[in-house]
């Protein structure tokens, strides 16, 4: 298992797999989640979301890739950023692993994940980063894969 720290647009890797953030009705929304929806096929991809129905913070389910390169999109919904003091932590670790245990049932050798904590959920970035790497290099891999995270400009060195 290897996990790769990279500055690229998350659609230009070449993974099996590639990471959407989402909310919990798992719907559209515009900003770089909307480009991915936009590559895949907006309409299939929110048909097959809708048909899925919801997803919890912390919890992550998946789709095929539609038109992505990659085969498969994996779904998860990233906790708000609330002060630090309601499990904001264990919720967004939660995403890293929900999503590394369903890239490991898809038998994937490849995935790709946004950094989960930027943006919307105003999660202080050195701190939503020390998350991603603890979870990220820690779990209990059964499979060999290529995980990479895909952080924002600010954050590679």
């Amino acid at each position: 298992m290897a996990v790769e720290l990279v500055q690229t647009p998350l659609l230009a890797l070449s993974a099996e797999a590639v990471v959407n953030r989402t909310n919990m009705g798992l719907q559209y929304v515009a900003g770089p989640e909307g480009s991915l929806f936009d590559a895949a096929g907006k309409l299939p991809l929110q048909r097959a979301l809708c048909a899925i129905g919801t997803c919890n913070v912390g919890e992550a389910v998946v789709t095929e890739g539609f038109g992505l390169k990659s085969k498969y999109i994996i779904h998860t919904v990233p906790p708000r950023w609330c002060g630090g003091k309601h499990g904001e932590d264990g919720l967004l670790a939660s995403c890293y692993k929900s999503v590394l245990s369903l890239a490991e049932q898809l038998e994937v050798s490849s995935v790709a994940i946004p950094f989960l904590s930027e943006n919307r959920c105003g999660y202080p970035k050195e701190r939503g980063l020390a998350v991603a790497k603890k979870a990220l290099y820690t779990y209990p891999y059964r499979k060999d894969m290529t995980v990479y995270l895909v952080l924002p400009e600010s954050e590679a060195g």
